[in-house]
């Protein structure tokens, strides 16, 4: 199995996330979004230099719902810096799309071979 560093970097940025998000309920401290920002800015680099080439319209069409998601998560990290619980919001929506995605997405490929 090769691990490439894409994955790498995408599954700590998801780690990161997951911290910083989880992180408000133990600390209120002023690092703890960036932590967020990191982890969601990480994701969408990932997302944005790995698109989908084939001819598979809905294939297409849920890789970019992908991206929407992880786009989502850098709009949550920039309200998060703002204060308030409004990046809660967004990132519950982003969960829920990325969850979809996250299933929807190998059915599609096992259909397309």
């Amino acid at each position: 199995m090769k691990i490439d560093l894409k994955d790498i970097i995408f599954k700590t940025s998801a780690l990161l996330v997951v911290a910083g998000a989880a992180l408000p309920l133990f600390v209120h401290a002023t690092w703890v979004p960036y932590i967020f920002a990191v982890g969601a800015a990480g994701m969408s680099v990932i997302r944005l230099i790995t698109p989908y080439r084939g001819n598979n319209t809905r294939l297409r069409r849920l890789v970019l719902i992908e991206l929407l998601a992880t786009l989502m998560l850098i709009f949550a990290s920039y309200l998060m810096f703002r204060g308030g619980n409004d990046w809660i919001v967004l990132l519950t929506i982003s969960a829920f799309l990325q969850l979809y995605t996250s299933i929807m997405i190998p059915r599609e490929r096992a259909k397309e071979q």
